[in-house]
């Protein structure tokens, strides 16, 4: 027996002991417990769908149904006129940066000890230039040192005791109040009796999508956007619908069409600068839009995370034109730390009851630690100015990115946290961030954006927060032009 046939009899094997409801998704269960067991290895090429479809039983149809699923998972690749092969694990540069070693003084010591600088024989990882996960400028982060000893020397015990105590799950009245100001630098109008308090916008877009949606629901999302809210709508049985999109954003005409094809729930959208392309949209395409859903009755989830980059709101948010149906999420991270792990859910008010209930069955509540430190910051001015710090040195080194990559199609913002580098048909990014890496530098493909199958732009995401000095980023992109040219 040939290794085709080996792995044809083994997926069928596999098949058989899946036990999903529909049998598309039994074939991607299969691939998906074949490549755990290794059974399947990146680069390996799967049985035909016409052969897997005689060894199991089941129509061409069904067995190209499940290898598309798998394919959505990102287990799989297409490639045209060669069929089907396992695809290989793309890092989640929106999820985690890449494991660094930490420096001798992150280290934890005995009491009284000093910290060893190192063991005889540790091998380090090397170093990387990190250009792939979005982390803007943490060295320019509030002082976390000032923010707890002015804390502690303004509260009294009472209050101070208060922050280990058990709270509404929407989150103490002051900070949803402080929430309600953050909202409002968004250009979102809302009190801070109508917003819940989060555990970042990662949670805030879980809890939304766990408690307005149900398995099968399907939601519509621009042909490339976050990846996160792929995996979060596999693992909730929530099928996406990639919705082609213009200069301007997500088409109306398309939304149109995939509502009426049925079962279109929500809609998750990044109106004023959409992940990773930096896309814009304008005032026009969102009213356009909001008739649409308001036609199908259809939700939509606003997570404008990136539009704090720029200095004023560019177009009125949705949850401003259409409040009865939209879900915007007001994100602090990006601004104030990610470590602070702190966002603010604005819904629909009839929706605000059962979102709650499920925080209250999730996490409890935010730790109100967590949430007083947000909220001192955006009150007394803190955040205003980090903003402030954030955006001029974005500025700063948007233009250097510009000036480095000159020549090339290069998406660039005045303040923004990242760039979109386009690239020809005869280059992916893919292809690029394999190079980038072997010389030290990471990026994010635009294939890890992808929230389907089909044509989406092809390029690079270079976030320019990620490493810590203009030099260090003008390195960066020196090698990521040499790459372009070679």
């Amino acid at each position: 027996m040939n290794k085709k046939e080996e792995r044809l009899h083994r997926l069928h094997a596999l098949y058989e002991e899946a036990d999903a409801p529909c049998l598309y998704q039994r074939v991607a269960d299969a691939i998906e417990e074949g490549i755990k067991q290794g059974v399947f290895r990146p680069g390996d090429a799967l049985p035909t769908q016409r052969a897997l479809a005689t060894e199991i039983g089941v129509t061409t149809g069904t067995a190209t149904h499940g290898y598309a699923e798998a394919a959505r998972r990102g287990l799989v690749a297409g490639v045209t006129g060669r069929g089907s092969f396992v695809a290989a694990r793309a890092s989640d540069v929106d999820v985690m940066p890449p494991p660094a070693p930490l420096p001798p003084a992150a280290a934890w010591p005995a009491r009284g000890e000093e910290t060893p600088a190192g063991q005889p024989g540790e091998k380090e990882e090397p170093s990387r230039m990190n250009l792939g996960f979005i982390a803007p400028f943490e060295y320019l982060n509030p002082s976390l040192r000032e923010a707890l000893n002015s804390m502690l020397h303004d509260m009294d015990a009472g209050t101070v005791a208060g922050l280990q105590s058990y709270h509404r799950p929407a989150g103490m009245e002051r900070h949803r109040e402080a929430g309600a100001l953050w909202a409002a630098r968004y250009g979102v109008p809302v009190s801070g009796r109508d917003l819940l308090v989060c555990a970042g916008s990662q949670h805030a877009l879980m809890t939304i999508l766990l408690t307005l949606c149900t398995p099968g629901d399907r939601i519509a999302a621009e042909s490339l956007s976050y990846p996160l809210l792929r995996q979060m709508s596999w693992r909730l049985r929530l099928p996406l619908v990639p919705v082609r999109t213009d200069a301007c954003g997500m088409l109306p005409d398309a939304l149109e069409n995939a509502c009426r094809n049925g079962g279109v729930k929500a809609v998750y959208l990044m109106p004023s600068c959409r992940n990773p392309t930096l896309t814009r949209m304008p005032e026009s395409r969102r009213k356009e839009l909001v008739e649409v859903c308001r036609r199908h009755d259809v939700l939509i989830i606003e997570d404008d995370v990136y539009a704090l980059a720029f200095a004023a709101p560019q177009a009125p948010a949705f949850a401003a034109l259409a409040p009865e149906r939209t879900c915007f999420i007001a994100a602090t991270s990006e601004i104030l730390g990610g470590g602070l792990r702190v966002a603010y859910l604005c819904p629909p008010q009839h929706a605000l009851d059962e979102l709650e209930r499920s925080i209250s069955h999730t996490i409890s509540m935010v730790p109100p630690l967590m949430a007083e430190l947000a909220a001192r910051w955006i009150t007394d001015g803190t955040a205003d100015a980090v903003l402030a710090a954030k955006r001029k040195e974005a500025a700063a080194r948007n233009a250097l990115a510009r000036d480095i990559l000159d020549g090339f199609p290069l998406m660039s913002r005045s303040t923004g946290f990242f760039c979109w580098l386009g690239l020809p048909d005869s280059r992916t990014g893919r292809n690029v961030a394999v190079q980038a890496k072997e010389r030290g530098v990471i990026v994010a493909e635009g294939e890890h954006f992808r929230m389907g199958h089909g044509a989406a732009e092809n390029g690079v995401r270079l976030a320019l927060g990620g490493v810590q000095s203009r030099e260090e980023l003008a390195a960066a992109l020196g090698i990521i032009r040499s790459i372009l040219e070679s």
